[in-house]
Parts: C-alpha cells; sequence; structure tokens
C-alpha cells in the first residue's frame, strides 16, 4: 500500500471514529440545551454563558499553547524522533503549569472585580454568579492541564479514545443535567458545580490514559531554553491571534451584556450552540487531517500535503454548508421543536453565526499548513488586528445604532478579512497556487448558488412545516450530492467513487 493510500486510510478511519462521536454528542449537546433553558430559564442560562464567558476570555494563552504542542509534537512523529517527543511533551506541560497560575491570579482578581462590578446581573442572582465564576474558574484550569495530553492523543491519531472519551463526557453531563430537574436548591450553582466535576474526571482520565499508553508524557521538570524559545515563539504570536478571537467571541457576548442584559445573552448563547455543533461536522474531519498534514509537510512531502489542503478545504466546505442551509431556512421550525419556547433574537443570531462560519471553515485548512512551516508571525499579527477591531467597531455601532445584530454582521465582514489574509500567507510562504485555488473556489460557489436558488424557491413556493423541511432535506442531500459529484469533482475523483460504490454494492 502506498503511503498516500495509507494515509488516506488512516484519516477515513479517525475520521469515521470522530464522526460516531460527534453524532452522539451532537444530540446529547442540543438536546441538553433544551432541559438546561428550561430547568434554568433565560436569565439564569444568559448569566450562565456570560459569568462563564468571563473565564474564557482567559483562555488565550492556553488555546496558543495547545495549538503549539501539537504542532510540534505531530512535527516531531513526522521525523521520528522519540527523543524529541518527550523533550516537547516536558516543556510544554512547564509552560501549561506557569499559565495555570497566571490565569488563576487574573481570574481571581480583575476577572472577580469585573464580574462583580461591571457585568449587568440581578442584585438577588449576585450570590449564584459569584458561585458559577469560580466553578468555571476550576474547570477550566482542569481544562488547561488536559490539553498536552489531548496534543498528544490527536498527534498519535488515537481518535478512537479522543471520541470514546468525549461521548463519555456527553452523557455524563446528560445525566447530571437530568438530575438538576429532581434536586432542590438553586439549579444554577448546582448545574455549575456538575459541569466542574465532569471537568475534573475527564483531565484525571487523559492524564491516567496517556501515562499508561505513551512514554512521552512521564512528566519530569524540564527547562530547554531553545525549545521553550521555539514553542515560546510559536504560542507567543498565536497568543496574540488567540486573544483577538476572545475578543470577538466572549468581548461581543459581555458588549451584549452591557448594552442589551442576560437575555440576549441567551439568545446569543443558543446560536453558539448550534454554530459548535454544526462546526463539530468539520473540525471532525479537520481533527483527523491536521496531524498527517503537518507530518507531509515534515517529511517534504508538498505535492502529498497540498492534495490533503485541497481535499480538507472542499470536504469541510461542503460538510458545513449543506447542514448550514437547513438551519438558515428552516430554523424557526428547528428551534420550535429543539427548545419549546424560542428566546428572542436567537433565529438571527443563529442564521448571522453560520454564514461567517463558511468564512472560518475555508480558511480552517490553509491556517494548519501555515502552522506547519511554524513561520506564523505576520499571520497571526495580521488576522489577530482584523479579529481585535470586531469589539471597538461593535461598540461605536452599538452607540450610534442600538441593534444587537450590529455586532454579528461585523464579525461576518471580519471572517471573510481573515480568510484572504490566510490566503495570502500561504501563496507568500508555501506558493499556494492562486490560479488553481480560486479555481477550486468557483466551484464551491458555483454549487453553493444552485443550491441558494433551489432552496429559496422551495421556501417560497414549497410546503410549510414538516413536509417542507422534509423537502428540502431531501433536495439538499440530493441536488446537493449531485452538483458536487459532476460540477466540483474531477473525472478521476469520479471514476475512484464509482469504484467505490460499485465494490461496496457487490461485497
Amino acid at each position: 500500500m502506498s503511503g498516500t493510500q495509507s494515509n488516506n486510510k488512516r484519516i477515513a478511519k479517525n475520521t469515521a471514529f470522530l464522526y460516531f462521536r460527534m453524532v452522539l454528542t451532537m444530540f446529547i449537546g442540543l438536546f441538553s440545551v433544551r432541559i438546561i433553558l428550561n430547568a434554568l430559564g433565560e436569565e439564569n442560562y444568559g448569566i450562565y454563558n456570560v459569568v462563564g464567558g468571563v473565564v474564557t476570555m482567559l483562555a488565550f494563552l492556553n488555546n496558543s499553547l495547545s495549538s503549539a504542542t501539537q504542532r510540534f509534537l505531530s512535527f516531531e512523529l513526522g521525523k521520528g524522533n522519540k527523543g524529541g517527543l518527550h523533550l516537547i511533551f516536558c516543556n510544554s506541560m512547564t509552560l501549561y503549569i506557569v499559565v495555570c497560575v497566571i490565569l488563576l491570579v487574573l481570574a481571581e482578581t480583575g476577572g472577580l472585580w469585573f464580574v462583580n462590578n461591571k457585568l449587568v446581573i440581578p442584585n438577588e442572582r449576585m450570590i449564584a454568579a459569584n458561585w458559577i465564576y469560580q466553578f468555571s474558574i476550576v474547570s477550566f484550569l482542569c481544562t488547561i492541564l488536559s490539553s498536552p495530553f489531548n496534543a498528544v492523543i490527536i498527534a498519535r491519531e488515537k481518535m478512537d479514545i479522543y471520541a470514546y472519551v468525549s461521548i463519555a463526557e456527553s452523557l455524563l453531563k446528560l445525566a447530571l443535567i437530568y438530575s438538576i430537574l429532581v434536586l432542590g436548591g438553586d439549579k444554577l450553582i448546582i448545574y455549575g458545580f456538575f459541569m466542574m466535576l465532569v471537568s475534573v474526571s475527564i483531565f484525571i482520565f487523559y492524564m491516567v490514559y496517556c501515562l499508561v499508553n505513551f512514554e512521552e508524557t512521564r512528566y519530569r521538570y524540564v527547562f530547554d531554553k531553545s525549545k521553550i524559545k521555539e514553542i515560546g515563539n510559536f504560542a507567543g504570536w498565536g497568543i496574540w491571534g488567540a486573544l483577538s478571537n476572545i475578543f470577538k467571541s466572549q468581548g461581543i457576548n459581555i458588549l451584549l451584556n452591557i448594552f442589551f442584559g442576560p437575555v440576549v445573552n441567551a439568545s446569543r448563547g443558543i446560536a453558539y450552540q448550534v454554530e459548535g455543533a454544526v462546526n463539530t461536522l468539520v473540525q471532525n474531519f479537520y481533527t483527523a487531517m491536521r496531524p498527517q498534514l503537518i507530518k507531509s509537510y515534515a517529511a517534504h512531502e508538498t505535492e502529498e500535503m497540498f492534495k490533503l489542503l485541497n481535499m480538507s478545504t472542499r470536504l469541510g466546505y461542503y460538510m458545513m454548508f449543506l447542514v448550514s442551509l437547513v438551519f438558515l431556512y428552516e430554523t424557526p421550525l428547528i428551534f420550535s421543536l429543539w427548545l419549546g419556547k424560542i428566546p428572542q433574537f436567537s433565529i438571527p443570531f443563529t442564521r448571522l453565526v453560520l454564514i461567517g462560519q463558511l468564512f472560518i471553515v475555508l480558511a480552517n485548512p490553509l491556517m494548519t499548513a501555515i502552522h506547519a512551516t511554524g513561520r506564523v508571525a505576520k499571520y497571526q499579527f495580521g488576522s489577530g488586528c482584523i479579529f481585535m477591531a470586531v469589539l471597538p467597531f461593535s461598540y461605536f455601532i452599538l452607540k450610534i445604532d442600538q441593534n444587537s445584530f450590529w455586532p454579528f454582521i461585523v464579525q461576518i465582514i471580519a471572517s471573510l478579512l481573515y480568510w484572504l489574509l490566510t490566503i495570502e500567507r500561504c501563496y507568500k510562504l508555501m506558493h499556494l497556487s492562486l490560479k488553481n485555488y480560486f479555481v477550486m473556489v468557483s466551484r464551491l460557489i458555483f454549487v453553493s448558488l444552485i443550491l441558494l436558488l433551489g432552496s429559496q424557491l422551495l421556501h417560497q413556493w414549497g410546503p410549510g412545516d414538516w413536509l417542507g423541511f422534509v423537502i428540502l432535506c431531501v433536495y439538499t442531500l440530493v441536488v446537493g450530492l449531485t452538483a458536487i459529484l459532476f460540477i466540483d469533482c474531477s473525472k478521476l475523483e469520479r471514476a475512484i467513487i464509482k469504484n467505490i460504490i460499485f465494490l461496496k454494492l457487490h461485497k
């Protein structure tokens, strides 16, 4: 079996594990939201969303280190350097411990002051909000310390373990959420405490599993200046990029709270629950693909890397677009079934968030390729500036016109600029063929326009309610796959698909 076939088989296997995880966790996650919303009410749900968001704002250090750890571990695996693996892990873990101390100090000083003095929270719910804040800090620290172990699992492509743990986590959360309905006391505080217990349990499992199975995770204090500098330089620019993403997401969440109160935070929380569930479709595939792309670059297999880049961009976009299309047209029906009582702005917020995410999905494979080079300074600075600008622009527009839609529109524009920047950096760093790339994108747009036109006609002239929903789903699946096959796929790809179907039918 050739290297390409072996890599594709591994990616397919890992993607299958991740999609098995995705189907269950997405169903459980979305189902849980209805229970939580009904148990807590819109106001309490909004409080949990915005208070937890203050802690999440401190995640920029963790996200940057996590990305750096995965990149360097995958790179060492691509070179077959076992000693280098252990050195990278130990140095990374040392940095994570330092990060935990820094974030704990920031959270218990500036973050705590902000929660009690700046957020719009009813006075009678301030005690509960403070409990939620402390539980969120513990959960967050456990998530940070889980990251290096998680990075090893992903770099070693053990996606079955990653999938099983996620499924167990979702089932445990669902069981604990149900228990809220029967327990007495303050349901918001109980919910926060249970979510903290889940985070602690997952951290302990990841740590024990990695210590038993992977020698490189047996931590000893190491402070190799050259490695620390290498990881730090990579993560340092990532911190700027990640900080800008926090400003774009949680900063906007807090801005909405200040201008409109916790009920609007609940609507935004619902929108991002949907975005997270739909985006999981793509991220599972990217998680399986990312180590292979980085390893291909490390092994100087340029042709293989660009094939993976092309495939992941197309598949990722179509996964996101086809599901988003159904949500864009049938959001009221889906939400009425899902939530029962629909928060006021959740439908338009969801539509706007999904539109912006399409540009992010197009940029993600290119971003991974840039990270593989290790030359991320200009890219992270540029993307950071784009997303950092979302918050002040949104603030000034809201001062002029207090319409809660404006921050989401600004985010869509920022996502488009981010995608264009990512293309430019890939062209400069890796000699990406702009002609080939934009020919590929033009086919994506053409297929999208065909589906949008048909969906709009069905929405205007077709039957409503459940019959219309079923027709739209069938149309999206049948016409979408047909258009992709005959417009986007090459003759070789169609022949491969035909052979796969032929072999499956004759087994």
